[in-house]
C-alpha cells in the first residue's frame, strides 16, 4: 500500500460541479473524505461528459470518498452536518456568495466551527466586482487568460479540452486546505479559506501578465496574437500523423543539421541563434523536416530524434493515449470492469509517493451509501481552539531547496516561497535556469514570475565540496524540490537516498517529462511535449479538422508544479504529524495533462472514437462558445446550460431565434444560432455583452489576454494586479495570489533574487560557514555569487 500522509484528517464535501477535484486529491494523499449530496443525489451525478449510462464527471471527481445523503432543508439533518462538521477538520464549499442556505455560507460555517478550515471554492471569490457571478469553466477560460492561447489569429480563440480552470482552482484549492492545516498544528484553529477560480487559472497562462507588463513599462507593449503553435513549438506532418519539434539549444540545433545531412546553407553561425533560425523557420526549415519525416511513421520519428537528442514528440489521439504503451509501462490508467462488463480506463493517480501510485482507494460512493457508517463512527470531537489565529505566514517555519528549472520546479519552489518558506533557489552559471537566460542577461519577466519570493544560492555541484554544502544544507531542510532529466540528481551525488541519509524526515518532490520510469523515461522536453503526447494538442482545435491548429500555451508546467506543491506539503506535513518521516513524492508531468481530461479518457475507452475536437461547442450545453464582439480582435463568452438561460438569451439576440428549442433542438441548430448570436455580438464591446448577459442571467465574459488583465477592475479589487520593481530590468506586474484567508498573510511577493545574490548569507547563515571561509570559497568558483566573482 502506498503511504498516505494524510491518515487522521476528516474533510466533508460539499461542492457541487466546482472544486470535486480538490478533496478528491486530499483523499488520494489519505484523508477520510466525506461526500454530503441533498437528497436523492447531487447534480454532479448528470454532469457530461458520460459513456450514456454514467457522468464520467462525478465517477473520475469522487472516486476515493464516503457518500452521505442529507436534506438541509430539514432541521435534523442540517443538525446531523453540524454534528459531522463538529468532528471534522476541513470542510470544502462551492456555493457562490449570497447563495448558500442560512446558516451554510463559509463565513456563517467558519464562525459555528472555529476549530473548522472553510475552504470556498467559487468562480471569482467572494469579493470584487464579479463576485456572485454563476458561470460555467469555459466563462473562466476566457476571463483567466487561458482561451486566447490557441487557434489563429483568423480562425479565432478556442477553449481547451476538459475543465483546466476548475481543475486548477481544486489543485490549488487543496494547497490552500494544506497550509491552512499545517498553521492548525500550532493552536488547532481553523480559518475561512476564499478561493478565485479565475484567479487560480490567471496563475497558469505562461506569464503572459508579467512579460507583456515588462514589454508594456519599457514602452514597447507586444502584440498578443494568435499564431497557431508559433515558431518555437513547431507542429510538423509524418506519414501517419504529426510530431511536435523543438528546437532551442546550439546543441540541440546541431544534432537536427546533421540528421538533414549537414548541408552547406545551413552552416552560417548566426544559425547557432535561435533568432537566426526563427527567420528561416517558415520559408526553409519546416519544408525541410517536412520532407525528412514524410515517409516516416510518427513514433519512429520520435524515437529517432530522441536518440539523437533532439525534442520531438508524437501529437496522440485520445484512442492512441489509453492505449500508449509508455503510459502502460507506467500504470498510468486503471482497468475498472463495469457491471455490464466494459472495461474503463480511468487514471490511476496525479503522483507517486516512494515508488507507489497514491490514487482512488474506492470507486465513487452511490447515494447515501456509507450514510449510517459515518454518523455511526464520528470518534471524539475536534477539540476547541486555544485562541483564532492571527494572520502570519503559514509556511514560515519550512526550509526548501529549489533546484527547479524552466516551468515545473520553479513553480513549486514558488508556492513555498509566497506562503513563508524561506526557499533557495540553488543554480550555477555552468548549468543555468534557461528560462533566466532567454532574454540574454541573467534575468526575465518569466523568471522573475515563477522565482519571486526565493533567495539564491549560485554552487558548482560539481565540487566535492559543492556537494558536501548542499547534502549539509539537506540536513535542517523540509523539502527538496528538483525537475532534472531522469538520474540527474542522483548522477550529481544528489539523489533522494543521499538526502534521505542526511535528513531522515526530508521531502523530495521530483518531476520529469514522461515520469522516472517506463518505456520513455530518458525522453527530453518541454512542456508542450507533454501536451501533444497527453492527447490535449488534438483537442484543442476547431471542430472538424484533421491537422491540429496548434497553440502557445506551455500546458502543464505550471499546473504541475503545483500538483507538486500539494504532494510535498502533504508529505511534509504527515511527517510532522504522524512521525512517519520524509518521503520521495513524483510527478509525471504527461500524467497531469491526462488527468485534467481524464474524465475524456475514460469516455474514449468505453465508447471509441467519441472523444474529438468540438471547438468551442461543448456537450455541457449549447448554444456555447467565444464570439467576436466590436472591437480589434475582442471576443466574449457565452454559455447557455439550460432552457432558462436560452429563453434569456434569445431575449437579448431577438431575430428569427426559436426559444422554445430545447437542448437536443439548439444542438442541431448550432450553425445558425452562433450566426445570430455572431451578428449581435459584433454590435455591442465586450463590456456591453458581458454586462447584459449577466443581468439577463446568461453565464459571460470577456476573453482577456496578458494585457487586458492588467487593467481588469476584479483582478485589481482582488489584489492580483502586483506592480512591483524587478532588478535589473524594471518594473513588471508580479500576479498575485489565487486564494484569500482569514489567519494568513500572503502571498508574500518580493523580486527575484540575482544568480548567486544570497549566497554568502546562505553559506553564514544556514551552513554555519565562517567568513573567511566563505570568501574562499567564492574565490576558488565553489560559491557563485551576484555580481560574479571578479566582474
Amino acid at each position: 500500500m502506498p503511504r498516505r500522509p494524510l491518515n487522521g484528517i476528516r474533510v466533508v464535501d460539499m461542492t457541487v460541479g466546482r472544486g470535486e477535484l480538490c478533496s478528491r486529491f486530499l483523499s488520494d494523499l489519505g484523508a477520510e473524505v466525506i461526500k454530503v449530496e441533498p437528497a436523492g443525489g447531487s447534480p454532479s451525478r448528470t454532469m457530461a461528459p458520460s459513456d450514456g449510462d454514467h457522468s464520467l464527471y462525478w465517477t473520475f471527481r469522487n472516486c476515493g470518498k464516503l457518500g452521505v445523503e442529507l436534506d438541509l432543508d430539514a432541521d435534523d439533518d442540517r443538525d446531523r452536518l453540524h454534528d459531522l462538521l463538529l468532528h471534522s477538520d476541513a470542510v470544502v464549499v462551492s456555493t457562490e456568495p449570497g447563495t448558500a442556505q442560512s446558516g451554510l455560507d463559509a463565513d456563517e460555517l467558519g464562525a459555528r466551527h472555529p476549530h473548522l478550515i472553510v475552504a470556498s471554492i467559487t468562480a471569482y471569490g467572494r469579493t470584487g466586482p464579479y463576485a456572485g457571478r454563476d458561470v460555467p469553466d469555459a466563462v473562466i477560460e476566457a476571463t483567466g487568460g487561458m482561451a486566447f492561447k490557441a487557434g489563429t489569429h483568423e480562425g479565432g480563440p478556442i477553449f481547451p479540452p476538459g475543465l483546466i480552470g476548475d481543475d486548477t482552482g481544486s489543485v490549488v484549492g487543496a494547497w490552500a486546505v494544506l497550509c491552512a492545516l499545517w498553521q492548525r498544528q500550532d493552536n488547532g484553529a481553523g480559518q475561512v479559506i476564499d478561493l478565485s477560480v479565475n484567479e487560480a487559472l490567471a496563475q497558469i497562462t505562461d506569464w503572459s501578465l508579467s512579460n507583456w507588463s515588462r514589454s508594456f513599462d519599457a514602452g514597447q507593449p507586444g502584440a498578443e496574437m494568435r499564431a497557431g503553435p508559433g515558431p518555437v513549438y513547431t507542429i510538423i506532418p509524418c506519414a501517419d500523423g504529426f510530431v511536435r519539434l523543438v528546437v532551442l539549444s546550439p546543441r540541440q540545433w546541431h544534432a537536427i543539421r546533421a540528421w538533414l545531412g549537414e548541408p552547406d546553407y545551413l552552416q552560417e553561425p548566426d544559425l547557432d541563434g535561435f533568432v537566426g533560425r526563427l527567420m528561416i523557420s517558415d520559408a526553409v526549415l519546416n519544408p525541410l523536416y517536412e520532407e525528412l519525416w514524410k515517409d516516416m511513421k510518427m513514433l519512429d520519428v520520435c524515437e529517432e530524434a530522441q536518440r539523437r537528442g533532439i525534442v520531438c514528440t508524437p501529437i496522440l489521439k485520445p484512442s492512441e493515449v489509453v492505449d500508449n504503451p509508455h503510459l502502460a509501462s507506467r500504470g498510468t490508467f486503471d482497468e475498472v470492469t463495469l457491471d455490464d462488463g466494459r472495461i474503463m480506463k480511468l487514471p490511476s493517480g496525479w503522483f507517486e509517493i516512494d515508488g507507489e501510485r497514491a490514487g482512488p482507494v474506492s470507486p465513487p460512493p452511490t447515494i447515501g451509501q456509507h450514510t449510517d457508517d459515518v454518523f455511526a463512527s464520528l470518534g471524539e470531537a475536534r477539540p476547541a481552539p486555544v485562541a483564532p489565529l492571527d494572520p502570519v505566514k503559514p509556511l514560515a517555519d519550512m526550509k526548501v531547496m529549489d533546484f527547479g528549472h524552466g516551468g515545473v520546479g520553479v513553480e513549486t519552489g514558488r508556492m513555498f516561497g509566497e506562503y513563508g518558506a524561506d526557499v533557495v533557489k540553488i543554480e550555477s552559471r555552468t548549468y543555468p535556469d534557461f528560462i533566466r537566460m532567454v532574454l540574454g542577461g541573467e534575468m526575465s519577466p518569466s523568471f522573475a514570475s515563477s522565482s519571486r519570493s526565493k533567495r539564491s544560492l549560485g554552487i558548482n555541484a560539481k565540487t566535492d565540496r559543492g556537494i558536501e554544502l548542499l547534502t549539509e544544507m539537506a540536513r535542517t531542510s523540509h523539502v527538496v524540490i528538483e525537475n532534472n532529466s531522469t538520474g540527474t540528481m542522483s548522477n550529481m551525488g544528489l539523489g533522494y537516498e543521499v538526502m534521505k541519509a542526511a535528513n531522515p524526515d526530508i521531502v523530495m518532490m521530483s518531476s520529469q517529462l514522461m515520469g522516472s520510469k517506463g518505456l520513455w523515461s530518458s525522453w527530453l522536453g518541454y512542456g508542450p511535449n507533454t501536451q501533444v503526447t497527453g492527447g490535449m494538442t488534438h483537442l484543442w482545435n476547431y471542430e472538424n479538422l484533421d491537422a491540429p491548429v496548434g497553440g502557445q500555451a506551455i500546458f502543464p508546467d505550471h499546473f504541475a508544479g503545483r500538483v507538486g506543491a500539494v504532494a510535498a506539503l502533504a508529505n511534509a506535513l504527515g511527517a510532522r504529524r504522524n512521525g512517519e518521516g520524509g518521503a520521495h513524492v513524483e510527478v509525471c508531468q504527461v500524467e497531469q495533462v491526462v488527468g485534467v481530461m481524464g474524465d475524456l479518457m475514460a469516455k474514449e475507452s468505453l465508447v471509441p472514437g467519441s472523444v474529438v475536437a468540438r471547438g468551442n461547442h461543448s456537450d455541457h450545453g449549447s448554444p456555447w462558445g467565444l464570439y467576436a464582439t466590436n472591437g480589434e480582435d475582442t471576443w466574449a463568452a457565452i454559455c447557455v446550460r439550460d432552457d432558462a438561460e436560452w429563453s434569456a438569451l434569445v431575449g437579448l439576440v431577438g431575430g428569427d431565434l426559436d426559444v422554445t428549442l430545447d437542448e437536443p433542438g439548439r444542438r442541431a441548430a448550432e450553425v445558425s444560432i452562433d450566426a445570430a448570436i455572431s451578428a449581435w455580438a459584433a454590435t455591442v464591446t465586450n463590456d456591453e455583452l458581458t454586462d447584459a448577459c449577466i443581468a439577463a442571467g446568461v453565464p459571460a465574459g470577456p476573453m482577456l489576454t496578458g494585457a487586458s488583465q492588467s487593467t481588469d477592475p476584479h483582478l485589481e479589487a482582488r489584489g492580483y494586479i502586483q506592480w512591483r520593481e524587478q532588478p535589473p530590468i524594471g518594473r513588471m506586474i508580479f500576479e498575485g495570489g489565487a486564494f484569500h484567508a482569514t489567519a494568513m498573510i500572503g502571498p508574500d511577493i518580493f523580486p527575484a533574487p540575482g544568480l548567486g545574490e544570497h549566497s554568502r548569507d546562505i553559506a553564514v547563515d544556514w551552513l554555519g560557514v565562517d567568513a573567511d571561509e566563505v570568501e574562499a570559497l567564492v574565490e576558488s568558483g565553489v560559491l557563485e555569487t551576484d555580481p560574479p566573482h571578479g566582474a
